[in-house]
């Protein structure tokens, strides 16, 4: 009868050579594909995650242990008969009421005060905001905070994303519309995650609208038609062909409308220029490759054309949240920057998790090591 390995005296580690260990430290193309039991043991197993949401959950579990906050819980059933699952990628009431969710005090204390003095008819989801580690309003807070603080800060990192088109940012407005429920534009509550407000080289008021994800596929569900949304895409000029259907499916759509909402803040007489960005983790392959498919919708992504009328057509370009964390820490604010890496974007250390907490016995049984170093059966 084969008899089963003793644990005590194997170390899980990458192999026993650098270069063993170098085959996980290059640049990952896609995200890890992570053993069901190795997310069960970090209470981070969702049926309907794909990849890099599997891993973006773990990445949080993983940031909530080293930062030593509670796991959190969500509820699941039908109203009247509901009750709380843990996850690992929330973080407890007490954790979340301490604003837990933010990088610093002062983030948590600009959070708030977004909050207190939100444009009228805003939508927030604080639940998700204040305890849901993946939330990309939340990353939308942590990300530019540092920029919202110090306006230098700011003109530094998009001078350097956007060279030919910011020369200073002036102000910084979370989940803005310029036009909330007014008829000029949608007459409805579409707004930016961020607007940034600029002045170009030449002088020119501009602005930066942009709309960030973090785990999101760029699936959810179209807003209720308007028959505004395409009086106005077709006004726009943007478009090669604004009738496509592919600008109205589930995720170009809100794209699609951001983009011409962009377009009429120029048209109405609020900025000369403009340009529409997408900020997504480069591993979030459908959020990525939206923002490519999109781009190929447009007459002119660049935005250094016009319309026939002599308008000004507003641009598009799709960033990583990868590059703005770099921008940030090339500007000066390193430190903060290595801390949003670590939680936001460091997938090595999921496959650096996953590679030393499964043991593999030559039975062929695999072990998962827990929190507190017990082995536990796959």
């Amino acid at each position: 009868m084969e008899t089963a390995l003793s644990l005590t005296n194997i170390e899980p580690t990458f192999g026993s050579s650098d270069r063993a260990r170098t085959v996980f430290e290059r640049p990952l193309v896609h995200p890890p594909l992570i053993p069901d039991f190795v997310r069960r043991a970090k209470q981070v197993f969702v049926s309907t995650d794909n990849r890099f949401g599997a891993a973006a959950r773990l990445l949080s579990a993983l940031w909530r242990e080293e930062q030593k906050l509670p796991i959190g819980a969500f509820a699941v059933g039908t109203k009247g008969d509901t009750r709380r699952i843990k996850l690992g990628s929330r973080i407890s009431p007490a954790a979340a009421r301490a604003g837990a969710n933010f990088m610093t005090n002062d983030v948590m204390a600009l959070a708030k005060a977004e909050l207190l003095f939100r444009e009228p008819g805003s939508v927030w989801d604080e639940e998700r905001l204040w305890t849901n580690l993946l939330s990309s309003q939340a990353l939308t807070v942590n990300l530019w905070a540092p920029m919202a603080f110090d306006l230098a800060l700011a003109s530094a990192v998009w001078k350097s994303l956007l060279p030919d088109f910011v020369e200073t940012v002036t102000r910084i407005r979370f989940e803005h519309s310029p036009g909330r429920f007014q008829e000029n534009y949608f007459g409805d509550g579409t707004a930016f995650d961020v607007l940034a407000e600029v002045v170009t080289p030449d002088g020119e008021i501009a602005f930066v609208a942009a709309e960030l994800k973090y785990v999101e596929e760029m699936l959810a569900p179209a807003a209720r038609h308007r028959d505004r949304y395409d009086e106005t895409t077709r006004e726009s000029g943007l478009y090669l062909d604004c009738e496509d259907p592919v600008l109205k499916r589930p995720g170009f759509e809100q794209l699609r409308r951001e983009h011409v909402m962009a377009q009429l803040m120029v048209d109405n007489g609020l900025a000369a220029r403009g340009k529409f960005v997408t900020i997504v983790p480069r591993l979030n392959r459908r959020a990525v490759a939206s923002s490519t498919m999109y781009a190929a919708e447009l007459q002119d992504a660049s935005g250094n054309t016009h319309h026939d009328d002599g308008r000004e057509r507003v641009g598009f370009e799709a960033f990583t949240v990868e590059a703005v964390i770099r921008a940030i820490a090339e500007a000066g604010e390193a430190e903060y920057a290595s801390l949003l890496w670590g939680r936001y974007c460091d997938f090595h250390r999921v496959v650096r998790h996953v590679m030393e907490t499964i043991v593999t016995t030559p039975a062929g049984k695999a072990f998962v090591r827990d929190s507190e170093g017990a082995e536990v059966e796959a």
